[in-house]
């Protein structure tokens, strides 16, 4: 997104984010781990808020964060399913849920 009037919407509806993702996102950038980047977090952040989904499908875990991110600012109770294709990940994604106390929300 480059449309600077978009971002600012977008951005306009940003509150700080838990220090478990902020931890979580420096450690995949670290690592060279697949995060979404901060424009698409704030887009993310908006669907969820307003569309307040109950079950949420995610094809490509990577380590978590975006499940985490989706839950933590979703209004509603949501149930979040999440697919991973790259094995040595879904141990590390399952951890990082355990951590956050999503582990029966986050599937």
């Amino acid at each position: 997104m480059t449309d600077e009037r978009m971002l600012t919407f977008l951005h306009a509806f940003d509150r700080e984010k838990p220090a478990y993702l902020n931890e979580l996102e420096q450690y995949s950038r670290e690592n060279n781990v697949p995060v979404i980047r901060p424009q698409m977090q704030s887009l993310l952040r908006l669907l969820v808020t307003w569309g307040r989904p109950m079950r949420i499908l995610e094809v490509g875990t990577a380590v978590g964060f975006s499940a985490l991110l989706m839950e933590y600012y979703n209004p509603a109770e949501c149930q979040i399913d999440t697919i991973e294709n790259y094995e040595k990940r879904i141990p590390i994604a399952r951890q990082n849920f355990m951590c956050a106390g999503k582990e029966n929300v986050i599937k």
